[in-house]
């Protein structure tokens, strides 16, 4: 077995998802490589300010509060992923989530497939009634920006957000995309992150958009 490379690695970070689940995708090599030239851009500029930064790219497609249970989680993607094919990821720009998240971010196209996957995973959670995260915290399904998070910068002052802002939407990606054809399930608990399982993304192979 392959050793498991965690998404997030900040311990500060880690405590505060301690219950929290999460399926996401994980890009590969030539997306990944774009997301951490952007990261280290940003990490180089401001290596002075409290800024958080994940350890690896990942799409999240749904995420779940502390207190659900990974056995809800994994029966949930284990059925949702059979009906689901392959997922390619396009990279378009790098922008940010404003204030209150102030996240800098890697934008993908929202493709019809990559939003039919994503609405199909929210729906079916909710069906099958797992928790969910208060109304209003986060966008909604036809609101969601997909994206691979930069950088975690909610603990900067409103100045040097406005400053990492006006740098970080100066940067330009390369137009790169990638085929997924698995989602992970994340899992955290007690300080630490792991994989709670691999889903092949199995659904009819037409042509992907």
């Amino acid at each position: 077995m392959s050793e498991y490379l965690p998404f997030i690695n900040d311990p500060a970070h880690l405590a505060r998802l301690t219950g929290h689940r999460y399926v996401v995708l994980r890009p590969n090599d030539e997306v990944s490589a774009t997301h951490a030239t952007g990261q280290c851009s940003v990490r180089a500029k401001y290596s002075d300010l409290a800024i958080s930064y994940p350890a690896r790219a990942h799409v999240t497609l749904k995420g779940f509060p502390a207190g659900t249970q990974l056995e809800a989680v994994q029966a949930l993607v284990h059925t949702w992923a059979a009906g689901v094919p392959s997922l390619r990821i396009e990279v378009e720009r790098i922008i940010v989530f404003p204030f209150p998240f102030q996240v800098v971010i890697v934008q993908v196209r929202k493709t019809a497939p990559l939003f039919h996957a994503f609405a199909s995973l929210r729906a079916l959670a909710k069906q099958q009634e797992l928790p969910d995260w208060p109304e209003g915290t986060i966008p909604s399904v036809d609101d969601w920006v997909f994206h691979m998070s930069v950088a975690y910068c909610s603990a900067l002052s409103a100045a040097d957000w406005a400053a990492v802002t006006s740098f970080s939407e100066s940067l330009t990606v390369p137009s790169v995309d990638c085929v997924v054809r698995e989602a992970e399930v994340v899992a955290f608990d007690e300080g630490r992150e792991y994989s709670g399982g691999v889903f092949p993304l199995s659904g009819h192979r037409g042509p992907l958009i």
